[in-house]
């Protein structure tokens, strides 16, 4: 029902994605192209598969995850969505690019849409619930899609383990029993960072086993 298209972008070795439906219906979410090779690389993807761009979605704000962020907005006409509660995260996202010796050559500095909890967002013929896991950053969210068992987990999730927290471990642990854990253990895991995984493959350390 949904095609997934994973690109490595940036300095940072961040995935971005396009999730499309069979009508063509596509999503963007979190595009980190930082250079005109890596923006070309999804201009053609979605040229050469005659895919439809209807929105942009952030699952957090940090800056490998944002990078091309405005390029798309503009170049498709489209709208970018991201948490509130990671607002200001676009403010810092040039300085923090700084600190690893990244230049971006698009600065993003505020999403057209905010949204706040987990709503449901639709985009033609495609449903996203947003289920919110605040520890990465305080608006980190991951994007589920219930009918096609894909969870887009930004960086709560890397290549098939926990990912990075900025609250503490056990914040991050918390939200990944209460929000990743609980989902059918069939379900794809399309991490921020390296390769993806099912539900049923992600391994926690042993202290957080219990």
């Amino acid at each position: 029902m949904f095609e997934v298209k994973r690109f490595v972008q940036n300095k940072m070795a961040e995935n971005s994605y396009l999730l499309s439906a069979r009508n063509g219906d596509t999503l963007i979410i979190d595009p980190g192209a930082n250079s005109k090779a890596e923006r070309d690389s999804i201009e053609n993807y979605i040229k050469e598969n005659s895919l439809n761009p209807l929105a942009i979605v952030l699952t957090h704000g940090h800056f490998d995850h944002i990078a091309g962020a405005a390029w798309a907005r503009d170049f498709y006409n489209i709208k970018t969505w991201m948490h509130i509660d990671d607002k200001e995260e676009l403010v810092i996202a040039a300085h923090a690019a700084s600190v690893y010796n990244v230049n971006m050559e698009y600065v993003f500095t505020e999403a057209d849409n905010y949204f706040d909890g987990e709503p449901v967002l639709k985009f033609g013929s495609v449903e996203v619930h947003v289920l919110h896991t605040p520890s990465h950053s305080k608006g980190s969210v991951c994007l589920y899609l219930p009918d096609g068992d894909i969870l887009f987990a930004g960086d709560t999730t890397y290549n098939g383990t926990i990912g990075y927290s900025n609250d503490g471990f056990a914040s991050l642990i918390k939200v990944i029993k209460e929000k990743i854990l609980t989902l059918p253990p069939s379900t794809m895991v399309y991490s921020g960072h390296g390769l993806p995984c099912m539900i049923s493959e992600l391994r926690l350390p042993s202290s957080a086993r219990r």
